[in-house]
């Protein structure tokens, strides 16, 4: 196999500047305001929901990622494209349902994760396509995304809730005791690891979580929203083994994680 092109989609929160410099195209989950598409700003989208505006976001149809297959596969020969858990969106459905069309010269992975998790497994992407083998650079993901680790924090479940991404009654005993909840990445979906008094436990936890694993490549990635005091604070208490890529979430995540999250996501041994 000849060049490969890594494709993500852009809940996969990595630094802009990052994607240009390692070759890596993305596609984008739409946003939708009261169902018509939008291209929105963080503060924007958060102005919106304040005004009782129905946001939401919509995976790309295949037609989509045909049409950008199409174009990649005349100067690549091979594409390995990595997407948002198939249990949280029906965008790797769309780029699997295209890849049909390519027999054999496009690879779709579902990383059964999200955010900054999704980072990690697409930045693997970039290292193990430099191998010029498409299907083993595949292979090899897939393995690597049953055990990818995704810990974070959000100030309320309100915007998950909402999103129907936690259990309602979950999320109305959080906000009534003023707790805050440690929520994690787990069979590609997401799900409650524990629940603390005050953010400042919680970026103890994700600490103490972290810690727990050995890390590989001691590579650590975290995205937030509007959070970088918490993200400091971690990469003080995790220390100086770790190399750590921090991004902004994008607007799918922003959405569902609300002003304040963090979200730290690795691969581990």
């Amino acid at each position: 196999m000849g060049k490969i092109k890594v494709v993500t989609d852009n809940s996969c929160d990595l630094p802009s500047e990052w994607f240009k410099a390692n070759d890596v195209e993305v596609i984008n989950l739409k946003t939708l305001v009261d169902g018509e598409i939008k291209e929105l700003t963080t503060q924007q989208m958060f102005e919106e929901v304040k005004r009782g505006k129905k946001v939401t976001t919509s995976q790309p149809n295949p037609d989509e990622f045909e049409k950008m297959y199409e174009k990649i596969l005349k100067t690549y020969d091979g594409i390995l494209s990595i997407h948002i858990s198939s249990k949280l969106s029906g965008t790797y459905n769309s780029a699997t349902l295209a890849a049909q069309k390519f027999k054999g010269k496009v690879e779709t992975v579902d990383s059964l994760t999200t955010t900054s998790a999704l980072g990690a497994v697409v930045a693997k992407g970039v290292e193990l396509s430099k191998t010029d083998d498409l299907r083993k650079s595949a292979e090899e993901l897939r393995k690597l995304s049953l055990t990818v680790k995704t810990i974070f924090g959000v100030q309320t479940v309100e915007n998950l809730v909402r999103g129907g991404r936690a259990h309602l009654i979950a999320g109305k005993l959080v906000n009534l005791l003023n707790v805050k909840p440690v929520l994690k990445g787990e069979d590609g979906e997401i799900k409650f690891h524990k629940i603390v008094l005050g953010f400042q436990r919680v970026l103890r936890e994700i600490v103490n979580y972290v810690e727990s694993y050995e890390v590989m490549d001691k590579k650590i990635y975290i995205a937030h929203v509007n959070a970088q005091q918490s993200v400091d604070y971690l990469i003080s208490k995790l220390g100086n083994d770790y190399t750590f890529t921090v991004s902004p979430t994008s607007p799918a995540i922003t959405l569902n994680a609300g002003e304040g999250a963090v979200l730290v996501g690795f691969l581990i041994k």
